[in-house]
């Protein structure tokens, strides 16, 4: 895998008013390094107000327009939760871990032709 191609970013704690310029300001600098998929690791984030939510649409958003995939780590209710009852879920691919995360961009990459796989016809 082209492992510049997947950004992961681990946030922590509680993604509120409080964090929220901060957050922004992390994944603002984590999409300057223009990867192709953005992994926001959610697995340690303890509380996910409104605030965090507006973060994650917000990045969504700046994300496609650089042709940046998002999708989110999260295991926890505290994540689960919010992204449920928000709809959210639905806005963003969500997994397990980042290495399921990377291995479903590989898959994708695979698919659109980016990454040749085993035995694909290659010119010579």
């Amino acid at each position: 895998m082209i492992e510049e191609d997947v950004k992961t970013l681990p946030l922590s704690g509680e993604l509120d008013v409080g964090t929220q310029a901060a957050t922004s300001a992390r994944i603002a600098e984590a999409l300057d390094e223009s990867p192709r998929f953005l992994v926001l690791d959610l697995r340690d984030v303890d509380f996910l107000g409104s605030a965090g939510l507006s973060v994650l649409i917000e990045t969504q958003r700046a994300a496609q327009a650089r042709g940046v995939e998002v999708c989110l780590v999260a295991t926890r209710r505290a994540t689960l939760l919010p992204l449920e009852l928000t709809g959210l879920l639905t806005m963003f691919p969500v997994f397990a871990t980042p290495e399921d995360a990377a291995r479903s961009a590989r898959a994708q990459r695979e698919q659109a032709g980016v990454v040749p796989s085993v035995g694909s016809n290659m010119r010579q």
